[in-house]
């Protein structure tokens, strides 16, 4: 079983090649003349900007809160096992309520 390879030839002429660049060299010239915003456009994307900007303090701060929730919640659990294991292998028990060793 022998493969192949194929080569197929794709004669451009110089005028495909002029047309393409013009149409490219166009595209980047009308994106560069771009119209100014009126006041009242500007006004409607400053807004939204302003909406995004609260939205994103919000996402962050719900971020942070859970957290922070969530640390605090690991810190407690760590701090139990700590002091149950620091009581115990000093022959006490540890009492979660009051957050004290006793024998």
């Amino acid at each position: 079983m022998s493969h192949s390879i194929t080569q197929t030839k794709i004669a451009f002429s110089g005028k495909v090649a002029f047309i393409a660049a013009l149409l490219i060299a166009s595209a980047f010239v009308g994106q560069a003349k771009a119209d100014e915003l009126t006041p009242t456009e500007q006004a409607a994307v400053n807004h939204h900007l302003e909406i995004l900007a609260t939205q994103q303090s919000k996402s962050e701060n719900s971020l942070i809160e859970s957290q922070q929730d969530e640390f605090d919640l690991e810190l407690s659990t760590a701090e139990e096992q700590f002091m149950d294991k620091t009581c115990d292998d000093n022959g006490m028990h540890y009492d979660n309520d009051a957050e004290v060793c006793y024998e």
